[in-house]
């Protein structure tokens, strides 16, 4: 079957194949590692700019509420000291502190990890200077929390904004109700495009920005219905109460390593479409096996069966 001038059967054997010759599994068991210990310094980073957004008391709410639809009822309330000390500490750090830029390059750390696994999928060394490393993670880091900040207005205030802009124009009804229409994918874009940052910017490569946006949809497709089986698994298995703090840290770990997966799986499909596999014809321009195609000719099945 050839979809979009790409052969699936011999891309998703290739794209499994490269799964497990890479080490998915390994990377983003690391990525997941990585993600836990960067969720309370970016918390300490969080807390201040979404309190712009509506005092902390509110914003623990609306994490803890976030929480609900991966942890169980238990042992969400068992994160919800933990949370309180790092939200509402008096050493918690303020908009412009020291301590605030400390938390977010220790946040950042997760795209740090995604850089390098994200390469090792794309077989690509990192050829990037420490510096520019650096700031491409950081920048990433930054961009999510601005997709971040955004939807949690979007959530928080966006009927409120609605109304007020219904108010002022006098069509407050059917503004408000078009707002609760367009919601929802309005925070889905979020996911796609930060989806999307992820994949284009982290690998050590130039990439068409069609395929990227095809990984970004897929990414949070995937990501999306993983997280809602889990969630159903969870509901129905879930872990005895009295592991409490435990419980829910084993719960959270498992949740961060299929998310990480995901990505990680999606980012080796995305470089074997970067690689031609399976491509009817490459495109002109591109390099395969060290020639520059200039002519549609020969390239997906018989590129990807040297390359494996």
């Amino acid at each position: 079957m050839v979809v979009h001038g790409y052969r699936i059967g011999p891309l998703l054997k290739h794209t499994v194949h490269e799964i497990g010759e890479d080490n998915v599994a390994s990377l983003a068991a690391s990525a997941a590692y990585t993600f836990f210990f960067s969720l309370f310094p970016l918390l300490l980073f969080l807390a201040p700019l979404l309190s712009l957004a509506g005092d902390k008391q509110r914003m623990t709410s609306w994490i803890l509420t976030q929480l609900t639809s991966t942890l169980p009822p238990a042992q969400v309330a068992a994160f919800r000291p933990i949370l309180d000390k790092v939200v509402f500490s008096n050493s918690a750090p303020g908009l412009m502190s020291i301590g605030l830029l400390l938390a977010a390059w220790s946040g950042s750390n997760i795209f740090g990890t995604l850089m390098g696994a994200l390469n090792t999928a794309y077989d690509v060394k990192e050829t990037r200077s420490w510096i520019r490393q650096q700031i491409v993670r950081l920048a990433t880091f930054i961009v999510g929390i601005v997709i971040m900040v955004a939807s949690t207005v979007v959530f928080l205030k966006g009927e409120a904004i609605a109304a007020w802009i219904g108010n002022s124009v006098h069509l407050s009804g059917p503004i408000i109700i078009a707002w609760k229409i367009v919601q929802i994918p309005t925070a889905l874009g979020g996911l796609v495009l930060l989806a999307f940052i992820t994949f284009y910017a982290l690998p050590n490569v130039d990439q068409h920005k069609g395929r990227v946006l095809f990984a970004a949809v897929l990414a949070t497709v995937l990501w999306i219905a993983a997280t809602l089986l889990f969630r159903v698994y969870i509901s129905h298995f879930p872990p005895n109460p009295a592991y409490g703090i435990i419980g829910a840290v084993i719960i959270l770990l498992t949740w961060m390593y299929y998310t990480m997966f995901v990505i990680l799986a999606v980012g080796e499909l995305v470089s074997e479409l970067h690689h031609g596999t399976g491509a009817v014809a490459p495109d002109r321009g591109a390099v395969f096996l060290g020639r520059i195609v200039n002519t549609g000719g020969p390239g997906g099945d018989a590129a990807a069966e040297r390359r494996a």
